[in-house]
């Protein structure tokens, strides 16, 4: 089977759990993947969008993403997609999520 590999190249600052006292543990994966992303793409100068917090991605989400309401200050996970449009809206990244079977 041919594949393409890839690896990011650049700094970046790694989100992680309970970082900054704040406890996203068991939900909280998809937000730490979306702020490191973000963070990479800050540190290589390709935009000066601050890092959001968790709070600012859910509103984000509801506000510009057609997601519902009760996901603002919600312990409700968020996915793949909801990065995706995320990346798309903030930083004019398009995503492609493609479904593999393993």
């Amino acid at each position: 089977v041919k594949g393409l590999l890839s690896v990011v190249d650049g700094s970046y600052e790694y989100y992680h759990y309970m970082q900054d006292n704040f406890d996203d543990k068991g939900w909280g994966c998809a937000y730490r993947s979306l702020m490191t992303i973000i963070s990479w793409y800050r540190m290589q100068h390709y935009t000066t969008v601050t890092v959001p917090s968790h709070r600012e991605i859910q509103e984000r989400l509801v506000h510009d993403c057609a997601q519902p309401a009760n996901l603002l200050n919600s312990k409700r996970w968020i996915g793949a997609l909801d990065v995706s449009m995320y990346l798309d809206i903030s930083l004019g990244v398009t995503c492609r999520i493609e479904n593999v079977s393993s």
